[in-house]
């Protein structure tokens, strides 16, 4: 087997581990009752989900394209993994800025938030995941008269 593909495989494997493990994390946070206190860990952490990037084997943010409400995002949830194929199934988050507003400038993000747009992804192409705040998913937008 030729080293660049053998290599590019184990990238690969070690994307869907990585991937695997936050899903688990993610799974875990909704799927955890305790005997007394119910979703306790859920309501700790006040989300349900981990947000990331992929960074493209070229080193770019993947971008993804929300064509119903037509908006484009660099911010994901994961659904689900196929680890046989290397794929993973993604969620779109929506990222808003202080006002509410769509926006595609990574330092006016103020909020994520989530939608029902999912998306495969051949984990073959990535080269990179980045985990963001939860805090991103948790706030709330508050806008305070000017008087």
């Amino acid at each position: 087997m030729n080293s660049k593909l053998a290599q590019n495989k184990k990238s690969s494997e070690v994307l869907c581990a990585a991937m695997e493990e936050l899903k688990f994390f993610q799974d875990l946070i909704m799927d955890c009752p305790t005997k007394y206190h119910g979703n306790l860990l859920a309501k700790i952490v006040g989300c349900d989900t981990i947000p990331f990037f992929l960074i493209t084997k070229k080193g770019d943010l993947l971008s993804e394209i929300n064509i119903k409400e037509q908006y484009t995002t660099n911010y994901f949830r994961v659904e689900s993994i196929d680890c046989d194929m290397c794929l993973i199934t993604i969620s779109l988050l929506k990222p808003l800025d202080i006002e509410g507003k769509y926006t595609d400038s990574i330092c006016d993000v103020f909020r994520l938030e989530k939608s029902t747009v999912c998306k495969v992804i051949d984990l073959s192409q990535i080269g990179a995941i980045q985990l963001l705040d939860i805090g991103l998913l948790k706030r709330n937008i508050i806008i305070e008269p000017k008087w």
